[in-house]
């Protein structure tokens, strides 16, 4: 099953839900060798989840994915830099290759620490004009890891498929 988690999404789970709304949050790691963190919310109020205070910031996803498959595919974040605050922001800091954790939280749930979706990823890179600002986010996958060893049922026959299992 694959699911858009676009804003028409959000307001779906919302419709659908009927007892009270989903919100879409982002932890940033802004100094990975701290690790300093942000903590942003696509609400009008500021919000504690898991003891951390998400600030407001209205952005919108595209092209985030969830799925039972492997989804590799880059999304973007975009936020607003009417304020030229995002713009600043890019400028001063190299972000590239800082962790970035989606999540979609539930207003009235904030206080379970549990959450309906979250996704641990990557700024790949990070575009600016006057009015938006773009961080494209996904998964480096193999980057400098390489599987120690390949084993396969020719080799092992105990193994219960021909699928190559990556151990190690």
């Amino acid at each position: 099953m694959l699911e858009q988690l676009s804003n028409e999404y959000v307001q779906k789970l919302n419709a659908d839900y009927r007892g009270g709304i989903f919100v879409k949050a982002v932890d940033f790691e802004e100094d990975p060798s701290g690790p300093v963190m942000r903590y942003w919310v696509d609400y009008p109020t500021p919000i504690t989840y898991n003891g951390n205070l998400y600030n407001p910031l209205f952005m919108v996803w595209s092209n985030m994915k969830t799925s039972q498959g492997m989804s590799i595919d880059a999304a973007t974040i975009s936020v607003s830099n009417l304020t030229t605050e995002a713009g600043k922001y890019v400028k001063e800091f190299d972000v590239t290759d800082n962790l970035v954790i989606t999540r979609l939280l539930h207003i009235d749930l904030l206080n379970q620490i549990n959450q309906h979706w979250f996704r641990a990823l990557e700024v790949i890179s990070v575009a600016a004009d006057p009015g938006l600002v773009i961080f494209s986010v996904g998964r480096r996958l193999s980057r400098s890891v390489l599987p120690r060893k390949v084993y396969l049922q020719s080799e092992f026959p105990g193994l219960t498929s021909e699928t190559p299992k990556i151990l190690g």
